[in-house]
């Protein structure tokens, strides 16, 4: 008896011996994870789908987590499901941006690819948009709609050499040249009779073999405009690209945003048309798009503004028969307008250079002040290009 205990206690000590020795500090180390005991990082991934499917984003974060804690390197499938988990719940621009580590893991999701630089064009995000417009190209580079795409973007940013040799690229593909009157010809008919959707698909069909073919634009403007179509403004946006130093296009384009009372929007294409007319039209008449800017300075609630075009009416008009000290005391009464400063650039560039410069400055000092109430810099798709004399 006493043998048998003595043998029990013998036993005791060495598990209790074997547990000290292999067990180690429960204070010093982690708690095992079941989930990650359990299931690997496929696994996780699976049931972070699952979340997703079941309209659980939230939860799908949960497997993310300890799917990265197995491999801190993910793949794209991992930033894939992170981005449509923050999509379903609402967090676009975390999507966007987890997208995009799934592009730079894999770049040839071309449906992806395009989905990103569709997302950062309608955001009027050019240099983004152009970006991954670019990448699509280097694996797709004969796709006629994103090189017109590339080229439009360009143009936006400033970009003159790249714009032009897009351009070049679809010009040089002369299938339908044969074609293009009697395609004109179905275009105008198609007009005519009212039916809006022909017209603007078989314009959007054959623009990208015509990039500068004035009305291919005009019957894409008149088709989506009968047809009341959402994409109305995007043709406004690409006519002015393509004709940025014509007048009417802006003036037409700022007529619509009036339309919508996007009446500061509206000003900022309106006052391009005003720039595009002193530089390249000097000996037009200024009466429509000075009246435009005047309605647009009303409709803003700008009192003295209103007043400076009531007065720069009068001065364009009067510009040959106008003194210099005329024309700045003019300009003083409504020192901060900034059709005046330019009117006075235009004016003095011709005259006296050192007073055009003084007015150059006037101008970029004028702008600096109001950037941010007049969103200088980010409003409409031209607020990269400059508009200084």
């Amino acid at each position: 008896m006493i043998l048998r205990s003595r043998r029990i206690w013998q036993f005791g000590v060495l598990v209790t011996s074997l547990f000290l020795v292999s067990r180690p500090n429960l204070a010093q180390t982690e708690v095992l994870n079941p989930v990650k005991v359990f299931y690997g990082y496929e696994d996780l991934l699976r049931m972070a789908e699952d979340k997703i499917v079941q309209e659980t984003p939230a939860k799908a974060f949960d497997f993310l987590i300890k799917a990265k804690e197995l491999n801190p390197d993910p793949d794209y499938r991992y930033y894939n499901l992170a981005a449509r988990a923050h999509m379903k719940l609402g967090q676009v621009f975390d999507g966007i941006h987890s997208y995009e580590e799934s592009i730079k893991k894999k770049k040839d999701q071309l449906d992806l690819v395009l989905y990103v630089a569709d997302f950062y064009e309608k955001e009027r995000k050019q240099k983004e948009a152009l970006f991954y417009t670019k990448l699509y190209l280097e694996q797709k580079p004969n796709a006629k709609y994103r090189l017109y795409t590339a080229a439009i973007l360009s143009r936006q940013l400033g970009l003159e050499s790249d714009y032009e040799s897009y351009i070049q690229i679809l010009e040089s593909d002369k299938t339908f040249v044969s074609e293009k009157d009697a395609l004109q010809t179905s275009l105008l008919k198609n007009i005519k009779s009212k039916k809006w959707k022909e017209a603007d698909d078989l314009s959007l069909r054959y623009l990208v073999y015509f990039p500068r073919e004035e009305g291919m634009y005009e019957t894409l403007i008149l088709a989506r405009r009968g047809r009341q179509s959402e994409l109305l403004e995007q043709a406004y946006q690409w006519t002015s690209t393509v004709f940025l130093n014509e007048t009417r296009y802006f003036t037409r384009y700022g007529v619509f945003l009036q339309e919508k009372q996007r009446y500061l929007e509206a000003l900022s294409l309106f006052r391009r048309g005003f720039y595009n007319l002193l530089k390249f039209y000097p000996d037009s008449d200024a009466g429509e798009i000075l009246f435009l800017i005047r309605q647009s300075y009303a409709n803003l609630g700008k009192d003295r503004d209103t007043l400076a075009i009531d007065s720069l009416v009068k001065d364009f008009k009067n510009q040959n028969k106008l003194t210099a000290t005329e024309l700045e005391n003019h300009q003083y009464t409504y020192r901060k307008n900034r059709e005046y400063l330019l009117f006075c650039i235009h004016w003095f560039s011709k005259r006296d250079e050192t007073k055009a410069n003084e007015y150059r400055k006037k101008l970029k000092d004028r702008d600096l002040e109001f950037e941010e109430s007049e969103f200088l810099r980010v409003m409409g798709v031209f607020s990269a290009l400059p508009q200084d004399l």
